[in-house]
């Protein structure tokens, strides 16, 4: 079930990256496939043919991808189920840059030979007016963060949770504050254009940071939800907040569509005479480099968001993070995550001993009121706090009403169910046989 719900999460994504970069061979500010060019370079007959081109790669790579992601899903190994989810991504995600690298540079290679390049001095001296437009006061996000907040009062197991989701909240205020910068947005001399250009990015930049943040006000309380009524659906609820999240995903989506549309039609006579061309600062068509630019983040040329100038060390440490993580981390926690088990239950110093990945459950024996053998599991458990694998429970779980802590894997038995003097239910396992398990129930008494 679990690899299901990731296949099924991000095996759409490979489309939307393949309709945004069709989208990227549509000319928009002068722009195509992050290569600048005149208006006479729109009607080229080698510019349209290396677009054309770049177009079915995308196509054809969209479908290599979604294919083999089924493949994995469908084949699937005993025991690995995470590995190959994560290098999946980091395939989806260095394809994609190579292929918007390799058609860039041809583009780039056409673009010279043609002798359309604009001096960069020239370029560089055209910056976008100061634009007033209407910001969301800061009282939308605090709302949102008061939301995200309030079930830790109802909730105190899960407090760490609900406060991070409203500290979130307040991050996406800072976000819309902080990482949009008023430049990119000139395509050559006509003021009004940039104005218009700006305007709509920066209120579309504003309205998406919005969403964030109430979208981090609505799974807290989904979160909170679902482990106050487990009997009465807190699994649909979880579900209807995974359904609303996706939901500000595609109205994020939209807006980003939304702008391009803008920014293809007010551009649309551009590219006569002087316009900007920046494509010297762009390495790839993907990454900004500008050792005279003071800011470390900046506006992405087309649609809505931004990213980092490698010119600068905030730039470089910001890439050098995401690129462990992409590179490095994720394969390394595949790895982890499969590794996840609980170990065969002991007995050590007058304690019972849960030992997995992570923290043990010691439960001394002098403090278990009783101890027995189950063969099936609750089937209307809620987890609260932990982890939740197919091969792996363990932490702060809702069974019949009541808490329960669990260190087991679901899919082998039989497991032991200790009931301690306070109270605190545990249902523990890690794969014994009934023998092992019957001889730990000798030791304890039960």
């Amino acid at each position: 079930m679990n690899a299901l719900i990731m296949w099924g999460l991000t095996l759409w994504v490979p489309v939307l990256m393949c309709v945004l970069n069709i989208n990227e061979a549509k000319f928009k500010k002068n722009l195509a496939v992050g290569v600048t060019f005149p208006r006479a370079g729109r009607e080229d007959a080698e510019v349209l043919r290396l677009l054309a081109g770049f177009k079915r790669e995308q196509i054809v790579l969209c479908l290599a991808l979604v294919a083999l992601g089924v493949l994995c899903l469908v084949l699937g190994w005993p025991g690995i189920d995470f590995l190959p989810y994560f290098l999946w991504i980091d395939l989806m995600i260095v394809a994609q840059f190579v292929s918007y690298a390799r058609w860039n540079g041809k583009l780039k290679a056409v673009k010279r030979a043609k002798g359309w390049t604009v001096p960069a001095l020239r370029a560089a001296s055209v910056t976008a007016a100061a634009v007033p437009v209407k910001r969301p006061g800061w009282w939308w996000f605090i709302a949102a963060a008061v939301v995200a907040a309030v079930p830790a009062v109802f909730d105190r197991e899960m407090w760490f949770a609900y406060l991070l989701d409203a500290g979130v909240a307040l991050g996406c205020w800072a976000g819309a504050k902080y990482l949009y910068r008023n430049r990119a947005e000139a395509v050559d001399e006509n003021d009004a254009v940039t104005q218009a250009l700006t305007r709509v990015r920066r209120r579309a930049w504003d309205r998406v940071w919005v969403l964030c943040a109430w979208t981090m006000a609505a799974v807290s309380v989904g979160i909170w939800l679902s482990t106050a009524l487990p009997a009465a659906g807190g699994g649909a609820v979880m579900l209807l907040t995974v359904a609303l999240a996706l939901a500000v995903c595609a109205v994020a989506v939209a807006l980003e569509f939304r702008v391009r549309r803008v920014q293809e039609k007010l551009t649309a006579s551009s590219g006569e005479g002087f316009y900007v061309d920046e494509d010297d600062k762009w390495i790839w068509g993907q990454l900004y480099y500008d050792p005279n630019d003071s800011r470390t983040v900046v506006n992405n040329r087309t649609g809505v968001n931004s990213t980092v100038n490698l010119a600068r060390p905030g730039g470089k440490v910001l890439m050098a993070f995401v690129l462990i993580l992409l590179i490095v981390a994720m394969p390394v926690m595949g790895v982890c995550f499969d590794m996840m088990g609980p170990e065969p239950l002991v007995i050590e110093d007058g304690t019972l001993v849960a030992a997995s990945w992570g923290e043990d459950y010691v439960l001394p024996l002098e403090e278990i009121e009783s101890a027995e053998i189950i063969d099936a599991l609750p089937e209307n458990g809620v987890r609260v706090m932990g982890i939740g694998l197919d091969s792996f429970l363990k932490g702060k779980f809702k069974i019949d009403g009541g808490d329960a802590t669990l260190c087991l894997d679901p899919r082998t038995g039989p497991w032991l169910k200790v009931t301690m003097t306070d109270g605190t239910l545990y249902l523990l396992g890690g794969g014994g046989s009934r023998e092992d398990i019957l001889a730990l129930l000798g030791q304890i008494g039960g």
